[in-house]
């Protein structure tokens, strides 16, 4: 029984590490963005991430946000 009881101990113990290992690696890596250029205008965004993914470079699911750093410039974020 004491044996039993070890085992349950220790496979629960590893399958929390290993689900605390996943959860602390998906959030290191974001929501999986990755920034493919700046642009004057969200008019040029928008066309340039519409023809990248007319050209399946990337997935249809890209988004254009002012860069925070610089009014007046547009970030492409797009996801593969």
């Amino acid at each position: 029984m004491r044996r039993r009881i070890t085992t349950i101990a220790v496979t629960a113990v590893a399958a929390a590490a290993m689900a605390l290992g996943r959860a602390s690696t998906a959030s290191a890596v974001g929501g999986g963005d990755t920034i493919r250029g700046h642009y004057a205008s969200q008019a040029d965004c928008q066309a340039a991430g519409a023809a990248g993914a007319a050209a399946h470079i990337w997935s249809p699911l890209f988004i254009c946000q002012p860069f925070a750093a610089q009014p007046g410039v547009y970030e492409l974020r797009v996801r593969y």
